[in-house]
């Protein structure tokens, strides 16, 4: 396992953290091979890496000329069918999911594509809170699969957790990160626990900024200037919680709830409701603010939905 071999890296799950970790790898100068089951992604993906990488260009690359955004989407390639990606993958050094957060539907996926993947290729996860030894022992390669938890936006952020398992070979462990360092991230190890080291810690901070708003003791925007001016945020909760989808934080706390019975990590009522109504964030164009792609439209105002009276708590305003 030599970082500087790899050439060519195998990404399934073009939704955002997956297009996001596709951009990172194009700015190494690996080629991508990327596959989704909804061929919908396919053109969003495209669409979402491109703009990944005119935001590096202008924010890492300003003074590189050998940095062209043209040359890298060049050596990025979508599988539209299974067999062609498993085709693809079988010159590859490195198979990355980035799939839902749902631990059935990644531990079906490795136990069906990982007995059809080639020898010496190692298995990245980018989950941020599920068990990575289940998921470790389901690919049945134990030894070469790695927790590789993007910070969110993937692209933009430098840390990436490393997660270590109870049967992780040291080898490929320092190999992940090696060749994370060797794209320009700063990775950190953490041990395999619920929520690893950073979610255990934030997932509970983020759900308690969203009962404040509930309570009627923040706004969105203040909320998030707040943490931002005061705590040195790059973004605060609210908007960051935007950019994650609420579908994907009442995935993560709920798994992190039932692994635990930490109370705190039961998701509030706020993500069940904005989840009803659709409002996962910039992919549905509406959650804590309304979004014109990835850009703030205005805050929404979360007024209607405070409990203030006990005998009014079947009138809330929608």
């Amino acid at each position: 396992m030599d970082p500087k071999n790899v050439k060519k890296v195998g990404v399934i799950g073009l939704g955002k953290m997956g297009a996001d970790w596709v951009a990172n790898f194009l700015e190494a100068g690996f080629e991508v091979v990327g596959f989704d089951a909804s061929s919908e992604m396919f053109e969003r993906s495209k669409k979402q890496v491109a703009g990944d990488l005119m935001w590096l260009r202008k924010a890492r690359h300003a003074d590189d000329a050998s940095f062209d955004v043209d040359a890298c989407l060049a050596k990025y390639k979508i599988a539209e069918t299974e067999d062609a990606f498993i085709s693809e993958l079988q010159s590859s050094q490195i198979f990355l999911e980035a799939i839902f957060e749902d631990i059935e539907l990644k531990c079906n996926m490795l136990q069906n594509f990982t007995p059809k993947l080639p020898d010496g290729i190692v298995l990245w996860s980018n989950t941020s809170s599920l068990s990575v030894l289940t998921m470790a022992e389901a690919c049945g390669k134990p030894g070469i699969f790695v927790g590789t938890h993007g910070m969110n936006p993937v692209h933009q952020m430098p840390a990436v957790e490393v997660v270590r398992h109870k049967k992780i070979s040291e080898e490929a462990l320092q190999f992940t990160v090696d060749v994370l360092k060797l794209m320009g991230k700063k990775p950190f190890v953490a041990t395999d626990v619920s929520g690893f080291w950073v979610n255990k810690h934030l997932m509970p901070f983020m759900f308690e900024a969203y009962r404040a708003l509930e309570r009627g003791e923040i706004t969105v925007a203040d909320g998030d200037w707040g943490f931002k001016g005061s705590l040195g945020h790059p973004q605060g909760v609210f908007k960051l919680s935007d950019f994650i989808g609420m579908d994907t934080m009442y995935r993560v706390g709920m798994a992190m709830y039932l692994a635990t019975q930490d109370p705190r990590l039961y998701p509030p009522l706020i993500v069940m409701r904005m989840i009803g109504r659709n409002e996962l964030g910039v992919k549905t164009g509406k959650g804590f603010y309304e979004w014109d792609g990835f850009k703030i439209v205005k805050e929404r105002d979360f007024s209607g939905l405070q409990i203030k009276d006990s005998n009014k708590m079947f009138a809330i305003k929608e």
